[in-house]
């Protein structure tokens, strides 16, 4: 940004008789209001970046964060996110905040205005993401997609690239990549990530809530961009090719550096190419007769083909959508319900449990819970049922006791 004649030395005559200019965090909220970043992530955007290049687990000393009004793990995530950027970027919004009369950054504060701006023109906007939500998400859901970038691009596909723009994929030495350079292109990175994340949203967030609305649009997303005639992902592991091609026989068509069989396009250029997948070719299960050739000894599929499979499995497609209303009782205060709580979502079930088994009806939903769930924790369980402490420990008391 530049700066009139003059700037540095009034800058440096304000803060010689103010001292350092006051953290306002009102100014950090209306900056994440204007680009949707986190506010943990703005505060420390709006505070110059401290430490941000420091490899400590715990980057902020302990007076700082209670100066900015941030926690440890959410700063880590912010920090995640920034160090993500080039340094050109960062430096270029820092910089917009100081503005073109240095008096006003003690008067007024920072210029978030003209930060956004930059912001959004450099990085780009995005629907906010619960800090909850997203650290919950890096711990739990592990993917090679960041997970920061993820969430905002399957909260609201409409607005993200990655999951709305079309890229040409071509076979380039052993492996493919974008025809051209492109920013943040639809990947088999992206693909794994989307399955695992939308599959974790729809199990973490309760049916009711807003944030699930978008999981069946990201879904029909990630479902059109495997649509593309011109995508190639690639898929497992580098693979000998003179094993392949006997496994595999007389390609379907050979090409200018390539063979392909089916929907597996395999560079020529060494005997050890990457594998990729023409998308497009797939059959409506997402499966080629010629991707188990690709398996290891184990003949177990790669978590590319498995997660090509389940975007096209209706079983996901179920697992995403809008649950409805609850089988019996109400939705709880906000709305919402889980359908985790078998009281609600399988009544009859919980009854013919009860029965068969001589349980109460608590302790039958928590031994369905038990059965069903792959994190039927205490907390977990007193999530979805709404249950006190004390009702939940005679439902598992009873069902312990069979």
């Amino acid at each position: 940004r530049e700066r009139g004649p003059g700037w540095l030395g009034a800058f440096l005559t304000e803060a010689a008789e103010r001292g350092p200019a006051p953290f306002l965090p009102e100014a950090a909220e209306e900056f994440a209001r204007l680009t949707g970043v986190s506010s943990t992530l703005a505060r420390l955007l709006l505070a110059g970046l401290p430490h941000i290049d420091s490899y400590e687990h715990h980057f902020l000393p302990a007076e700082l964060r209670t100066a900015l009004g941030v926690k440890a793990a959410e700063a880590k995530h912010a920090r995640s996110e920034l160090t993500s950027l080039q340094i050109e970027v960062r430096r270029e919004v820092v910089a917009a905040l100081l503005p073109a009369d240095p008096a006003r950054l003690w008067s007024e504060g920072p210029d978030v205005a003209a930060a956004a701006q930059v912001w959004n023109a450099r990085v780009g906007r995005r629907t906010p993401v619960p800090e909850w939500l997203l650290a919950e998400a890096t711990r739990a859901a592990k993917t090679g997609w960041s997970t920061h970038r993820a969430l905002a691009a399957l909260l609201d596909p409409a607005q993200s690239r990655t999951l709305g723009v079309d890229v040409a994929w071509e076979v380039k030495g052993d492996h493919v990549e974008p025809a051209e350079p492109a920013t943040e292109p639809f990947t088999s990175t992206v693909l794994t990530g989307a399955v695992t994340l939308t599959a974790w949203l729809a199990h973490r967030l309760p049916a009711g809530d807003p944030l699930r609305a978008a999981l069946p649009p990201a879904l029909t997303a990630v479902r059109q961009r495997l649509a593309a005639p011109e995508l190639m992902l690639s898929i497992g592991h580098f693979t000998h090719l003179p094993e392949f091609r006997k496994a595999a026989g007389t390609p379907t068509e050979t090409g200018e550096g390539y063979e392909r069989y089916g929907a597996v396009v395999m560079a020529t250029y060494d005997d050890r190419p990457r594998p990729a997948v023409r998308t497009a070719l797939l059959d409506s299960t997402g499966c080629d007769p010629y991707l188990p050739a690709l398996r290891g000894e184990d003949q177990q599929p790669s978590p590319e083909e498995t997660a090509l499979r389940a975007v096209h499995d209706p079983r996901l497609a179920a697992l995403l959508a809008d649950p409805g209303a609850p089988a019996a009782g109400a939705v709880d205060k906000d709305g919402t319900w889980w359908p985790q709580d078998p009281s609600r979502s399988v009544p009859e079930l919980v009854a013919e449990v009860s029965e068969a088994h001589g349980l109460g009806a608590d302790a039958a939903a928590v031994y369905l819970a038990l059965l069903a769930m792959p994190d039927p924790t205490d907390r977990n369980v007193a999530r979805w049922t709404g249950w006190k402490p004390a009702r939940l420990k005679a439902a598992r008391a009873e069902l312990g006791a069979t």
